[in-house]
């Protein structure tokens, strides 16, 4: 009998220890990668995105390790997983020996051949072997007890038509398996697969300026909300409400750091003419400096700073769909705001200055020659509207990402925000957020409406 209390005892010191967060999992990212996840290309040396990390999550008690090599494949990186039972070879960046908690996985689809394989079959051999490459990476991690993060894409000044498909290809896959992502590609395209001039420092690699781009697609509060157990965001299922706006702009969020290419999407029902959703923060002016690289080339460099408040609306203009830009300048679609649900989706690109608008998973249209650093999202006007799956990524979103969104696949890239906006009841100050941060949506008390199915 006094065993079995010595038993039972030790199991509920177990449990109590468990619930408590005492056996929390080491607060250790391993960053495994190739040369832009080394930090290559960042002329200040401080190892690009993945010190940028480190850098944002040291005084959270994270530790961040760069186990990358430059030049890495799928195949290569794959012997670096754990040294060889001889022992490790020197200078070799191992991923077991620092003992990490999350990987994030940042290889280059260009390493893998794309770019040399001539014919489309050698094209898909291509693609195949990085997909299948990457899962095994993720399947490998968690046979070892360790959360992976797939990293989207990289550009490639090189990039024809015919690679940057692919490339699209492979994100919306990577998109959609089960498990967290950054879209890395949606921070810095210049529309066709390169890097943005100015924010890279050769063909294969970003510059500094490029490095933080990428560094900002990365949710902040990503580990936190995986060491919760935070699972990947999905979409209610059955009959969900939605909520009605009368008047105002009671629903807002707002990123806690530094917020450039984005995507803001909402699905809404509007009863009238006039505003539906507001963005506010700082402009951005690029000042560009010559610079020289390290193997002697120039490149040509840009410094972003913030210069002026602005305004920008999404709203119905004479019974259309618009957006209206802080210059004054909009896009007014030819789809009606005829009291249906329609899904508006704001894409804004910061390196190149570029915002689209699409309506449904189509474009209406593009505005170039403006630069946002967004520091405020609210959901409201000054007419009543029903509103529904609130969506704010940390990166642009393309053309195939659109249409993706409209047809109903929930992309996970890079998403702080995804809220139904179905709460039964909106008490708490807050909507529930179901993507994987702990970035609250506000919701101003007893202006809000939950509208049942």
């Amino acid at each position: 009998m006094r065993k079995l209390k010595s038993v039972s005892f030790l199991v509920l010191l177990l449990f109590l220890l468990t619930a408590s967060g005492q056996t929390a999992r080491p607060r250790r990212i391993a960053v495994f990668g190739s040369s832009v996840a080394f930090g290559t290309g960042d002329e200040t040396n401080k190892e690009g995105y993945t010190g940028l990390l480190r850098e944002m999550l040291a005084p959270k008690g994270w530790e961040v390790f760069n186990q990358s090599r430059p030049g890495d494949t799928t195949a290569s990186a794959a012997t670096r997983w754990t040294p060889p039972q001889a022992g490790p070879a020197g200078n070799v960046r191992y991923l077991s020996t620092v003992n990490p908690s999350y990987v994030v996985l940042g290889l280059a689809l260009t390493n893998e051949g794309i770019l040399e394989a001539q014919t489309k079959e050698a094209k898909e051999a291509v693609f195949k072997k990085y997909a299948d490459g990457l899962r095994g990476f993720v399947d490998r991690a968690r046979q070892n007890n360790i959360v992976p993060i797939v990293g989207l894409v990289y550009p490639r000044m090189s990039y024809t038509p015919v690679e940057y498909e692919y490339a699209r290809r492979m994100n919306l896959l990577l998109n959609s398996w089960d498990v967290p992502s950054v879209n890395l590609m949606g921070a810095i395209d210049d529309g066709a697969g390169r890097y943005t001039v100015g924010f890279d420092s050769d063909d294969r690699h970003p510059n500094a300026a490029g490095h933080h781009e990428l560094f900002y697609s990365f949710v902040p509060s990503l580990f936190e909300a995986l060491e919760n157990g935070k699972p990947r965001p999905t979409r209610p299922t059955g009959d969900v409400g939605f909520a009605r706006i009368t008047r105002g702009t009671p629903i807002t969020f707002e990123p806690d750091q530094t917020m450039h290419s984005f995507a803001m999407g909402i699905t809404i029902r509007a009863q009238g003419d006039g505003p539906v959703a507001t963005i506010q923060g700082t402009t951005l002016v690029g000042t560009p400096e010559i610079k020289t690289g390290g193997r002697g080339a120039t490149y040509s460099s840009m410094t972003l700073s913030t210069t002026t408040n602005f305004t920008a609306l999404l709203a119905v203009e004479n019974g259309k769909w618009a957006y209206r830009a802080p210059s004054g300048a909009a896009i007014v679609s030819t789809i009606d705001a005829d009291q249906q649900w329609h899904q508006i989706l704001l894409s804004h690109y910061t390196p190149r200055g570029d915002t689209l608008l699409f309506i449904d998973g189509k474009l209406a249209g593009r505005i170039a020659g403006e630069r946002f650093q967004s520091r405020r999202f609210m959901i409201g006007g000054p007419r009543q509207a029903d509103y529904k799956d609130l969506l704010i990524y940390r990166s642009a979103l393309n053309a195939d990402e659109a249409a993706a969104l409209a047809s109903g696949t929930l992309l996970q890239a890079s998403l702080e925000v995804y809220s139904p906006l179905a709460d039964a009841e909106f008490t708490a100050g807050s909507a529930e957020n179901r993507a994987q941060s702990l970035s609250p949506v506000k919701v101003a008390l007893g202006q809000v409406t939950p509208i049942a199915r």
